[in-house]
């Protein structure tokens, strides 16, 4: 089973257990409210069905967007959470507003203190911060905002309640008006939890960077390693509490491709064993500080690296200018090393196809002064192979 399958059942699991105990409880609230004639106990009952409602959303979100990367999602689904937490949060502030207005409202109080009402409110106190703690828990270790922001919505049932239940023994000792400042405090409870889970995920959905002390532990793990240096020109974003990153790293200036890929997939690993929390990790290969894509962004013009030849372009200028020397020197094989804003360049010949008493040292000269004529080679060398 895929790490996105175990996450999608795990999420899957918690909704339907949240959604089985909100409807209990919302029915078991607004029973006990209607007979005690309670509007704060009805509130609160509304608010726990409330949370059923967003149950169902949360069940749909979770089987889809932990689905993995096709043709129209190359990132994979994460967002669609995103999506459903944002509308989750505007349909519990128009929920919240319905409160509101209806404790303002509403004819005076007859509301009655009754002992079932209070078993009702006290059950929910109880059974809702138990299953504050296992939504929390399960989305912590899967990493969603959405099971999070559910579980916080099930810890506002349990403190709206407790908010009703004073307002019910207000009304025990008289105090008829307890019962509909009780019921606002509800709708203020909605509402500002509303207001932050809407808020947080818009901010992801314009791709707001994440906290920047996270940002600076994921440097300091990528320039732990050796043979990487200053981590650097660090994009994030985040989807469903999840991390992509973009990153520049510096290697050591003559490591060859395929080390430069090995220290790049070394730096991504690292970081996503390190961080839990990062799902992709894109990173770009520098030489030295003056090579980075980055200087796009600030210089007019083409950047002056770019203004140096690219390889088939050398490779041809080197096939005319070393003619003569086609028979031993490995043209395709020359390595290119653009470094400082300048080229130098390794040329790869064969001592075993040479003719036979030719001098070695002379040969390397004669290549070299060839090579004197172009005007974008910094520095140029002949490494030569020499059979075992």
């Amino acid at each position: 089973m895929t790490k996105q399958k175990q996450e999608q059942d795990i999420a899957i699991r918690v909704t339907l257990v949240g959604a089985v105990w909100d409807a209990l409880l919302g029915l078991a609230k607004i029973v006990a409210g209607y007979f005690s004639q309670s509007q704060a106990l009805i509130a609160d009952g509304i608010h726990s069905l409330s949370d059923l409602v967003t149950d169902v959303f949360v069940y749909f979100a979770s089987a889809n967007s932990r689905q993995g990367p096709d043709e129209n999602h190359p990132y994979g689904h994460l967002r669609f959470e995103t999506l459903t937490t944002v509308f989750l949060g505007m349909v519990l502030i128009i929920v919240a507003l319905g409160i509101a207005y209806e404790s303002v409202t509403a004819p005076a109080s007859q509301a009655q203190f009754t002992w079932y009402g209070l078993a009702a409110l006290i059950a929910t106190i109880v059974i809702k911060e138990a299953i504050f703690h296992y939504t929390k828990k399960a989305g912590d270790e899967i990493g969603s905002k959405m099971l999070v922001a559910n579980a916080w919505h099930s810890r506002s049932d349990a403190l709206s309640s407790v908010a009703v239940l004073i307002g019910l023994i207000g009304v025990y000792f008289g105090y008829g008006w307890a019962d509909m400042v009780a019921s606002i405090v509800v709708a203020l409870l909605i509402g500002k939890m509303a207001i932050s889970m809407v808020w947080e995920n818009l901010a992801e959905l314009v791709d707001t960077a994440p906290d920047p002390k996270l940002i600076a532990q994921i440097k300091e793990t990528a320039n732990s390693l050796k043979h990487v240096m200053a981590p650097h020109d660090v994009r994030a974003r985040s989807m469903a509490g999840k991390i992509y990153l973009d990153m520049h790293i510096h290697v050591p200036s003559h490591a060859s491709v395929s080390e430069g890929h090995y220290l790049g997939d070394l730096v991504a690993y690292t970081i996503k064993k390190a961080h839990s929390q990062v799902q992709d990790v894109m990173v770009h290969i520098d030489t030295d500080d003056k090579i980075q894509t980055e200087s796009f962004l600030h210089e007019s013009g083409k950047p002056p690296h770019l203004k140096l030849p690219a390889r088939h372009q050398i490779l041809a200028d080197l096939g005319f200018l070393l003619r003569q020397h086609t028979t031993y020197v490995d043209i395709p094989n020359t390595r290119l090393h653009y470094l400082d804003n300048r080229l130098d360049l390794e040329i790869i010949a064969n001592s075993a196809k040479i003719p036979e008493g030719t001098d070695l040292q002379k040969l390397t000269t004669r290549i070299l002064q060839e090579l004197q004529t172009t005007n974008y080679i910094n520095k140029a060398t002949v490494l030569w192979i020499f059979p075992e």
